[in-house]
């Protein structure tokens, strides 16, 4: 099917799951499809931290988007960043890897860019103690992860090996929750006898978040679970604990009380808050459009942008009703983005 061919064009923002599940009902629409990411690959991010931590290596969960979409005829892909859309005259702008600018008109437009890590306005952190939302970030974690045993390993100093075994996690969602779980596995399973001079069932795994329990998002239920595991593994629940500095020797955490207590760890890693990217702020400019505290595009039942019914938002990009940003919204608000359009285009 071709533009010329008189069908409604559709452009989808994001290669995330709510992306490709918006594509999986367009496929047989009477309507042509230009799918924009600026990665070449879906990544199944559910499964990063055990990329993080060397169970499946990364191209176990990043798939080429060409491949996944090979069958689907009436759909391109192409490799660039959107930097912005034109409401009015319906365009979307977008950038080339090597910064040549592009356009692509539209009939619908579905925005699923995903979301970013958050340091809440702290990004000076970034360097220091990395987040998990790229196939990057799960190497750069376990460089560190599997250097830090490394660095004990050879270490004269029994308080600088004990910094080297100490891992401090920022945040008890659900990243943090199975990346110290996993972990503490590592240490205690998979690298116990591979060492002369450590034990690595000895590193500590601290998990901080400033609420009152891992996963509270979830209901009291499961997070109880949570922490009855987290506990059963070793894990090193500090609940209640506002992270206020972190540097390469360790971070400083306050509690409830206004009291700040030091902890020597040589590697910390950022777990905590996601926000959405850029984009979201150029749409909402662009359409007078809303965003919450995490700069997510607010939409309406339907996931139109209000005034914009040729708009839809899904996926983690998406704030409505206070979903949660987890694969099954995005994979549900894309199938529903998807189905919307498909029966738009066939006159339902």
């Amino acid at each position: 099917m071709t533009e010329g061919s008189g069908a409604r064009r559709v452009v989808i923002v994001g290669g995330g799951f709510a992306g490709l599940f918006a594509v999986r009902m367009l496929a047989r629409a009477p309507v042509q499809v230009t799918l924009v990411d600026r990665a070449e690959h879906h990544l199944f991010q559910p499964m990063l931290y055990q990329c993080a931590t060397g169970i499946l290596s990364e191209g176990k969960i990043a798939a080429p988007l060409r491949n996944l979409l090979r069958k689907h005829r009436n759909v391109v892909f192409v490799l660039a960043e959107v930097t912005g859309i034109d409401p009015a005259e319906r365009r979307v702008l977008a950038r080339r890897p090597l910064g040549q600018q592009i356009e692509f008109g539209y009939d619908y437009l579905i925005l699923a860019a995903g979301v970013r890590q958050s340091y809440f306005g702290h990004d000076e952190y970034a360097p220091i103690a990395p987040g998990m939302k790229t196939i990057e970030d799960a190497m750069k974690i376990r460089r560190r992860v599997f250097g830090a045993f490394e660095m004990a390993e050879s270490a004269g100093d029994p308080a600088e090996r004990a910094r080297w075994l100490t891992f401090a996690l920022v945040g008890a969602g659900p990243t943090g929750v199975e990346l110290a779980g996993q972990i503490r596995e590592v240490a205690t399973k998979t690298l116990r006898k591979e060492y002369r001079h450590i034990k690595p069932q000895d590193a500590r795994v601290l998990l901080f978040d400033g609420g009152s329990a891992p996963l509270a998002m979830f209901g009291p239920k499961l997070s109880a679970l949570a922490a009855r595991d987290l506990g059963k593994l070793g894990v090193e629940l500090h609940m209640g604990s506002i992270v206020t500095h972190v540097d390469t020797g360790g971070l400083d955490v306050k509690d409830h009380d206004g009291n700040v207590t030091r902890y020597e760890a040589a590697n910390v890693l950022w777990t905590a808050g996601v926000e959405a990217p850029p984009l979201a702020t150029v749409v909402a400019k662009a359409t007078g459009a809303q965003q919450d505290r995490a700069g997510r595009l607010l939409c309406g039942k339907d996931l139109s942008l209000p005034g914009h019914p040729d708009i839809l938002v899904a996926g983690d990009m998406m704030s409505l009703d206070k979903l949660p940003g987890v694969a099954e919204v995005a994979m549900q608000t894309g199938l529903y983005a998807g189905r919307k359009i498909a029966h738009q285009a066939r006159g339902q």
